[in-house]
């Protein structure tokens, strides 16, 4: 009995290592695909909207040296003021059919990005904080007070995204920084669902795509993002606000096939010039056959001159054979005998 007590027992231990085994093996499969799950956070797509640092639906209001480096369009208002002084470099577009349709890819790609599944609950206060790649969501109002540092832990294709349900407000001298990133990070979006207001002398970094109002205060900036507003207008007062500039569209594949067609096509009409070439020593040939028509040597009817005058008509209208030696003895030159008349 001792025996089969023991045996069991062994058998009992020997299925719990077996399922211990199994779920770690299942929790280690699990890990890596939860982690590229959450690394294969696509990007926001704005589409038209990507070449736009502002735009707004109702009016771009600027005062003082602002430098705006991106497209500024509003719609469907038409007023863009304070451009002098302010410096837009990029297009201008009130109230046309391209600001239209920015608009347009705007409220497509807010919808997308508010709609994501966070992976996180964050604020009110976002200061202080380090955060890696993935959805936050806030539920009110957000604010930044201090250094909010993303870590892209060392990928170019690293994407934030941040819904906050009503307000964002930075305080002054706030900074929104992103570390550990190759190539400047181009997949920060925020999505406000009420509006936006940037505290004096704030460095910000990413999209900020609000329904209402964006407001910029004094020296604020915006680097690599843009203020967009999707039903209201953005106030500016001595900014710096410049689009994402994302590093994957650095492919030039495009202009590299067009440079061997170049090559190929110098190299075809090259054998063109040869084949003519040797055409013209053989049009050399007529040259020589000129020559021979042109010669008169043809007018050998030198000989023939002599037969012109038939024979007996010169001053010695004698017949062949008889010249003066031949005349017999007692006729004249004229053929008569002497002594006639």
């Amino acid at each position: 009995m001792t025996r089969d007590f023991a045996r069991a027992a062994g058998g009992g231990l020997r299925l719990v290592r077996s399922a211990f085994i199994g779920s770690s093996l299942v929790l280690a499969g699990l890990a890596p695909a939860l982690s590229a799950a959450r690394a294969e956070e696509a990007p926001v797509d704005l589409a038209t909207a990507t070449s736009y640092a502002v735009l707004a639906d109702d009016a771009v209001t600027n005062t003082g040296n602002s430098v705006i480096n991106g497209d500024v369009g509003v719609h469907p208002g038409t007023k863009v003021s304070g451009f002098p002084p302010g410096t837009i470099n990029g297009q201008r577009h009130a109230g046309d059919a391209a600001a239209q349709q920015a608009q347009t890819d705007l409220t497509a790609a807010y919808d997308d990005a508010a709609g994501r599944t966070a992976s996180r609950t964050i604020g009110p206060q976002l200061g202080g904080q380090t955060l890696t790649p993935g959805v936050y969501k806030a539920q009110e109002t957000a604010t930044l007070d201090g250094t909010l540092t993303l870590d892209a832990q060392g990928s170019s294709s690293a994407v934030f995204i941040f819904q906050l349900g009503a307000k964002l407000t930075t305080s002054q001298n706030s900074i929104v920084r992103v570390v550990n990133s190759p190539t400047p990070a181009c997949g920060v979006a925020w999505t406000v669902g009420d509006s936006a207001t940037l505290g004096t002398n704030t460095s910000f970094l990413g999209r900020i795509m609000a329904v209402n109002d964006i407001t910029l205060q004094s020296a604020a900036k915006v680097e690599q993002g843009g203020t967009l507003s999707r039903d209201g207008g953005v106030t500016l007062d001595t900014n710096a606000v410049s689009r994402s500039e994302c590093a994957g569209p650095t492919a030039p594949a495009t202009p590299v096939s067009p440079t061997p067609s170049q090559t190929e096509s110098p190299t075809a009409p090259a054998p063109t010039p040869t084949t003519p070439s040797p055409t013209t020593p053989e049009s050399v040939a007529p040259e020589t056959t000129a020559p021979e028509t042109t010669a008169p040597e043809t007018t050998a009817p030198g000989p023939a001159a002599p037969p012109v005058t038939p024979p007996g008509l010169r001053e010695r209208e004698v017949p062949p054979g008889l010249r003066e030696r031949e005349v017999p003895p007692g006729l004249s030159d004229r053929g008569q005998a002497p002594g006639r008349s």
